[in-house]
C-alpha cells in the first residue's frame, strides 16, 4: 500500500482525501493485452446504452486501436486508422473520440515527421464501434501543417473537430474548427475562433470544445508575452461563428515554455465548467455563458502537493466529476473527485483511484451517464490500458438541485390509480424526459413539449418502487424530482 507524501501540509491530508463520499467502484479490468497493442494515450465515450468504448494509441505499429463493452467483456481491439497513415501520438496527446448515440467520431492527426502531407481525420463509426468507416479528411488549409485535433458533438448529432494549424516552417501557430453538417460525412471550411484574442496560442497545449447543442466554447491555453492561461471563445451557432472571448482562468501563470498541457470542460446550466493544470496544480472555474464573468475559480487540491496535471471533466446536470494524474508520493497515481451539487462540491472528498498500484497510472479520461463514472487509463505495469466504473448514490440524483428552480416546477399527481406528473413552467420549451430507477439504471427515455403554464405528462408503465424524474430543457437546464409509482 503506497502512502501519500505530501510534506508540510500531512497534518490535514488525511481528511482532505478521505473517501466518505466515494462512489462504489468496480474491480478495474484490463482493456487489452498491453505487450501486444500498447497504452498509448486512452480515451473513452459511451455509446447507446452506456456501453463504454476505448481507444488508444501504438506508436510500434502506428494504429490506433478501440474496442467496445459487448455486455460480458472488452472485444478484441480494432484497428481504425488504415495502413500507411501514421498517426502523431505522445503520453500527452494522440487520438480523442466522441459519440452521440451508436454515432461515433474519432479524429487523428498524421505525424508531421513521417508525413509528407500531414492532416486532420476523422473515422466515423454508426454502430457503435462494431465497424469503422473509411477516413474522412477534415482540414483545407494548403500548406499549413495541423496538429493535436479533438472533436465534440453539437446539434444533431454533428461533429465540431478544432486542430492547431502551423505554417510551413512550423511556426506562428493558431487554432482552426471545422464543423459538419452531415453527420461527418464530410466538413466545411475552417475558422479561426481566437481571432479576437490577444497574444498567440501556447504552440504545443491541446484544445478543446465543450458544447451542449448549438451552445459551444472553445477552451485554450493562450500565451501573451509567457502568461499562459486559458481562454474560452464563446458560441451560439454550432460554431458557425464566435462572438465574445474570455479568460476562464485567473491564476497568471509565467512560464517562458510550453506545458504540453490543455484544458477540459462541460456546459452546466448557463455556464461552463473548466477544469486544467497551471504552475503544477489542478484548478476549477465556471463562467457564464451570457457575460462570460468568472463565478468560481480555484484550486482542486491542495496546492504544492506535487505535480498534477491532466485533469478531465464530465457530467450532467448538477452532477460533475474531475479525474487527474499526480504525484502520491515516488508514484503517479489517478485521482478523482466528484458532487452532485454542481460546482460546490468538487474537491471536497478526493479518492486516489489506484491507491496500493505500484508504478505510474497515467493521463486518465472519464465519462458520465445514469448515475456512474465511466474512466480509462494507462498503467505501466504491463503497459495495459485499463477500465474503472464507478456509482454513487442514486438517492443524490432525486432532489430538485436546478439553479433556476422557479422555471420549472415538478409535481405528482394521481389520475385513475395512475401517477401523472404535472410539470408547472414559466417557460415554453422542449425536454428529454427519464426516469431512473435506485439502481442508477436508465428505464425510460423520451421527448416532452413543456408549455407555459401546467403540462400533464404520463409516467409509462413500470415495475412498482422509488424512481427519480430528470428532465432536461433544450437550454440545457435540468429538473429532478423523485417520485413513488
Amino acid at each position: 500500500m503506497k502512502k501519500l507524501v505530501l510534506g508540510i501540509i500531512a497534518v490535514y491530508a488525511f481528511n482532505f482525501l478521505s473517501t466518505a463520499q466515494s462512489a462504489t467502484w468496480n474491480a478495474p479490468v484490463n482493456v487489452a493485452l498491453g505487450t501486444t497493442y500498447s497504452n498509448i494515450y486512452p480515451r473513452i465515450t459511451l455509446t447507446a446504452g452506456d456501453n463504454p468504448l476505448v481507444i488508444w494509441g501504438n506508436g510500434g505499429t502506428d494504429r490506433i486501436y478501440s474496442s467496445r463493452w459487448d455486455g460480458v467483456g472488452f472485444t478484441t481491439p480494432l484497428a481504425i486508422n488504415p495502413l500507411g497513415t501514421v498517426p502523431y501520438l505522445a503520453s500527452w496527446t494522440g487520438a480523442e473520440i466522441t459519440s452521440s448515440g451508436d454515432s461515433v467520431f474519432v479524429v487523428f492527426s498524421t505525424d508531421p515527421n513521417a508525413a509528407m502531407d500531414p492532416h486532420v481525420y476523422t473515422v466515423r463509426s454508426l454502430d457503435g464501434g462494431v465497424t469503422f468507416q473509411d477516413t474522412v479528411r477534415v482540414d483545407q488549409i494548403g500548406t499549413d501543417v495541423p496538429r493535436f485535433p479533438s472533436v465534440a458533438v453539437g446539434l444533431n448529432g454533428n461533429p465540431v473537430v478544432n486542430f492547431m494549424q502551423f505554417n510551413a516552417s512550423m511556426t506562428d501557430p493558431e487554432y482552426s474548427i471545422a464543423r459538419s453538417v452531415d453527420g461527418g460525412a464530410s466538413y466545411l471550411a475552417a475558422i479561426s475562433p481566437t481571432a479576437s484574442v490577444a497574444g498567440f496560442v501556447c504552440d504545443c497545449c491541446p484544445a478543446s470544445v465543450a458544447a451542449s447543442g448549438d451552445r459551444q466554447v472553445f477552451l485554450f491555453r493562450n500565451d501573451d508575452n509567457n502568461i499562459r492561461e486559458m481562454w474560452g471563445c464563446y458560441s451560439t451557432d454550432g460554431s458557425a461563428s464566435f462572438t465574445a472571448a474570455s479568460e476562464v482562468d485567473e491564476t497568471n501563470w509565467s512560464v517562458n515554455s510550453c506545458p504540453s498541457s490543455g484544458p477540459s470542460g462541460v456546459i452546466m446550466g448557463d455556464s461552463v465548467v473548466t477544469t486544467w493544470m497551471s504552475a503544477g496544480d489542478v484548478y476549477i472555474s465556471s463562467a457564464s455563458l451570457t457575460t462570460q464573468q468568472i463565478g468560481v475559480h480555484r484550486p482542486l487540491f491542495p496546492m504544492g502537493t506535487g505535480v498534477q496535471n491532466y485533469p478531465v471533466i464530465a457530467g450532467k446536470g448538477d452532477t460533475l466529476a474531475v479525474v487527474w494524474q499526480g504525484m502520491n508520493g515516488s508514484f503517479t497515481d489517478v485521482f478523482f473527485t466528484y458532487s452532485v451539487t454542481g460546482t460546490a462540491g468538487l474537491g471536497v472528498n478526493i479518492d486516489t483511484l489506484t491507491q496500493g498500484t505500484n508504478g505510474a497510472q497515467t493521463r486518465p479520461d472519464i465519462q458520465f451517464s445514469n448515475g456512474k463514472f465511466h474512466i480509462t487509463y494507462s498503467n505501466n505495469i504491463g503497459n495495459n490500458v485499463v477500465y474503472l466504473q464507478g456509482a454513487i448514490d442514486p438517492a443524490s440524483l432525486g432532489v430538485n438541485e436546478s439553479e433556476e428552480v422557479d422555471l420549472i416546477r415538478i409535481f405528482t399527481t394521481q389520475s385513475e390509480g395512475k401517477t401523472i406528473l404535472q410539470v408547472k413552467s414559466e417557460l415554453e420549451t422542449t425536454a428529454s424526459m427519464q426516469l431512473i430507477n435506485t439502481a442508477g439504471q436508465q428505464v425510460s427515455l423520451d421527448q416532452q413539449q413543456i408549455a407555459e403554464g401546467v403540462s400533464m405528462i404520463a409516467i409509462p408503465e413500470v415495475q412498482k418502487g422509488i424512481y427519480f424524474v430528470v428532465l432536461e430543457t433544450k437550454e440545457g437546464k435540468v429538473y429532478k424530482q423523485k417520485v413513488v409509482l
